[in-house]
C-alpha cells in the first residue's frame, strides 16, 4: 500500500495575505501571458534581468535551502536543468524566503553543488509577482517571454512514487511546439516565508503561526501503528465515507504534520476543543501529513499531546486527489481545519492556523442547526 502525505513545511505569512496574493497574481499571470520581469542579483552580487535570457524557453524556479520538499527535489532539480541545458533550455533558481540569508544560501548551493544560477529575491517582491507560495514550485517561460507552464516538479517527493513528470512533459511539448496540455498544476512544498507586515499579524495567534502547504508523500504501513494512538489510513475516496459516517455530530478535520510549526504550535487547542466538545456531539479528526519515517515521531508527539481525537494518516499516490476530495479551492497549505454540520455540509474551512475563538463561533453555530 502507498501513501503520499499531505506537505509542507512552516509557512511564515498569513494565508489569507498569500491567498489574496495569489488570486491576484493568477489573473495577471494566465498560461500564455507575458511573464514579469524582473532583475535580482545571483549569489556573488551580480544582477540577472528575465529579459536576458529570451530566445530560449527559461525554467524559473523557486526552491529554498531549509525547505525538505525542496531538497527531496535537488537531484531532480539538477537533472532537469543539465538534461534540458543541453536543448537549449535556461534554468534561473530563485530563493525568496525572507528567513535565509544570502550566505545561507549561498553555502547549501555550494553543498549541492548547484551548476545554475541562483538568485536571491530579497523582499519576495519575485515570489510576490509570480504567486509563487511554495518551494518547489516550477515555471516555464518561452524564449518570446510568454508563461506557458506553472507549478509541480511532479506528482510526489517520492522519486520512487513519482509518476507524473509533469515538468518535463510541459518542457517536451513546448520544445516539440505544441502547446502544454497539462500547464497549470499544484505545487506542493514549504511555503515561502515573507517579509511581515506588523500590521497584518495582529490576525494570527501566535504571531509565529504561518500556514504550511501540501506536501507528497511515501508509502506507509498497511496496518495501524500499534505504540501510542492509533492511526488508521485513510484513502481520498474514503474521506466522503469519513464524513457521512458522522452524520449526527458535528465534524471537525484538522489536517496537519509534526513537521509543521503551524500545526504543532495549534495543536495544543485542538487538544482542549476535544475535551471541551466531544461530549457535545463534535467529532474531531486529525488527518497527520507526516511521512512513514516519521510515524513513529507523529505517534509519540499525539501521546504526548493526550489528544482524544480520530487519528488518521493520508493514504495515495498523489496529494493532488486528497485536495479534490476534500475541498477544491484549498491550495495545499497546511494546517487547515474544515467543520462540517450535522448534515455532512462544510460550512467552515480555515486554510492556515485556527483562531479559537472563531473555530468556536463556528461550532457552536453549527450545533444549533
Amino acid at each position: 500500500m502507498k501513501r503520499v502525505a499531505l506537505f509542507l513545511l512552516i509557512g511564515f505569512v498569513l494565508l489569507a495575505n498569500s491567498i489574496g496574493s495569489h488570486a491576484q497574481a493568477s489573473a495577471v499571470l494566465a498560461i500564455g501571458n507575458a511573464a514579469p520581469e524582473f532583475e535580482l542579483k545571483d549569489l556573488s552580487g551580480q544582477p540577472h534581468s528575465l529579459k536576458s535570457y529570451r530566445g530560449k524557453p527559461t525554467i524559473v524556479a523557486f526552491i529554498s535551502a531549509r525547505c525538505p520538499i525542496s531538497n527531496l527535489y535537488t537531484n531532480r532539480i539538477k537533472a532537469v536543468a543539465d538534461d534540458y541545458a543541453k536543448r537549449g533550455v535556461n534554468f534561473v533558481a530563485i530563493n525568496s524566503s525572507a528567513d535565509e540569508s544570502v550566505e545561507e544560501v549561498r553555502a547549501h548551493a555550494e553543498e549541492n553543488q548547484f551548476g545554475f544560477t541562483i538568485l536571491k529575491d530579497t523582499g519576495n517582491v519575485v515570489a510576490d509577482a509570480y504567486a509563487a507560495e511554495r518551494t518547489p514550485k516550477v515555471y516555464v517561460i518561452d524564449g518570446e517571454g510568454a508563461l506557458r507552464y506553472r507549478g509541480r516538479i511532479d506528482n510526489s517527493q517520492n522519486i520512487r512514487l513519482a509518476k507524473q513528470h509533469d515538468l518535463r512533459a510541459a518542457l517536451d511539448e513546448l520544445l516539440s511546439g505544441n502547446a502544454v496540455t497539462n500547464a497549470d498544476t499544484q505545487a506542493m512544498g514549504c511555503v515561502i516565508q515573507r517579509v511581515q507586515n506588523p500590521a497584518q499579524s495582529k490576525t494570527a495567534k501566535p504571531a509565529t503561526s504561518k500556514p504550511a502547504t501540501v506536501k507528497p508523500a511515501t508509502p506507509k504501513p498497511a496496518t495501524p501503528v500499534a505504540a501510542g494512538p492509533k492511526v488508521l489510513p485513510l484513502k481520498p475516496a474514503a474521506y466522503a465515507g469519513m464524513v457521512k459516517a458522522s452524520a449526527g455530530k458535528v465534524l471537525v478535520v484538522n489536517f496537519w504534520a509534526t513537521w509543521c510549526g503551524p500545526c504543532v504550535a495549534e495543536f495544543p487547542e485542538f487538544v482542549k476543543l476535544t475535551d471541551e466538545y466531544k461530549s457535545k456531539g463534535v467529532r474531531f479528526v486529525h488527518i497527520t501529513a507526516d511521512d512513514v519515517s516519521d510515524l513513529k515521531k507523529a505517534v509519540a508527539f499525539l501521546k504526548a499531546q493526550k489528544s482524544n481525537a480520530d487519528q488518521f494518516i493520508q493514504d495515495t499516490d498523489d496529494p493532488q486527489q486528497m485536495i479534490d476530495a476534500v475541498f477544491k479551492d484549498w491550495p495545499g497549505t497546511l494546517p487547515a481545519t474544515f467543520v462540517y454540520d450535522k448534515a455532512g455540509k462544510m460550512t467552515f474551512h480555515r486554510l492556515g492556523i485556527i483562531d479559537r475563538d472563531v473555530l468556536i463561533v463556528e461550532i457552536e453555530k453549527a450545533l444549533k442547526q
